[in-house]
């Protein structure tokens, strides 16, 4: 076994866990900013503002390349239209529902978009463990839901489940672009600044708070946290295997419920609580035998 492998699975597994702390603070922001921007406008901005930084990394490494349009025309559509259904409607739901709800709900609305999709576009294999995850994943659902019915709101609570089927979608589609991870990235989130124009315009979110106000600081973090969180995912994933890398991603749901209960007080009851862990336990069991084929270790 590689010495020098050996020594950078601690660090890469280190890596992700920070990311997911990171992942789990997005709904912190989104409640500090609360309705002083619109969901499809601070979607927008907050994607001009991850370009801005994004762009001159990538050109700095030379990782953008033209694009051919005529070949990847359905995967670029797939990645700019499934954009306008992540960030808004998270947004929305988060306001309405809490961070913990919010978080568990699109977690695993990613995880079953990525079986769904991974399957219809690349013919991956839906195994008897991606089957009962799913069976899990729903009764996990199931319970989130119901008690949270009355007090969130059917829309809102599906808006979240929605936002994590449309990051399933982005990262199915993604393996089908044959370009770099970072130009995807940047692919994705410049698709999300003119996809989110039409919506801003038909919703009237037009009006902006004043650039002295505060609430643009906390979109300036966000737009932070979305660029360290994916950067420190990137970098650990490359360093250890990628079941351990999902597992431990978990943490995301672990860090938003957390970060809701200290800082905004929310107060989950048990049945949500349980509901939550089984959709931590169905996003875990497509990994395990994965995992465990490389008998517990982390490297690659």
């Amino acid at each position: 076994m590689n010495s020098k492998i050996q020594g950078t699975a601690p660090l890469g597994a280190t890596l992700v866990i920070i990311s997911s702390i990171f992942y789990g603070s997005y709904g912190i922001w989104i409640l500090l900013m609360g309705p002083a921007f619109g969901s499809f406008t601070q979607a927008m901005l907050r994607s001009i503002l991850v370009v801005l930084c994004l762009l001159p990394i990538a050109t700095w490494r030379r990782q953008l390349s033209r694009l051919q349009w005529r070949r990847d025309a359905k995967w670029l559509a797939f990645s700019v239209l499934s954009s306008v259904f992540v960030s808004a409607p998270l947004y929305y739901a988060t306001q309405k529902t809490g961070i913990g709800v919010a978080i568990t709900l699109a977690y695993i609305g990613t995880i079953l978009g990525m079986f769904a999709f991974g399957w219809l576009f690349g013919r991956e294999r839906f195994t008897s463990r991606k089957f009962f995850s799913t069976l899990l994943g729903i009764a996990g659902l199931f319970l989130v839901f119901t008690p949270n019915l009355q007090t969130a709101g059917l829309f809102a609570l599906t808006a979240a489940f929605v936002s994590g089927l449309a990051a399933g979608l982005n990262v199915a589609t993604s393996k089908h672009l044959p370009y770099s991870p970072l130009q995807c990235a940047i692919i994705t989130w410049t698709g999300s600044i003119f996809i989110n124009i039409p919506f801003i315009f038909a919703f009237h979110e037009v009006r902006l708070p004043d650039l002295s106000d505060y609430h643009w600081l906390y979109l300036l973090c966000f737009a932070a946290t979305s660029l360290i969180a994916s950067s420190l995912v990137i970098k650990g994933v490359k360093l250890i295997e990628a079941g351990a890398a999902g597992i431990l991603g978990l943490l995301e749901v672990v860090f938003g419920i957390i970060f809701g209960i200290i800082i905004f007080h929310e107060n989950p009851d048990i049945i949500t609580l349980l509901g939550a862990a089984c959709i931590m336990a169905a996003a875990a069991i497509p990994y395990i035998q994965h995992y465990n084929a490389t008998r517990g270790r982390l490297e690659p």
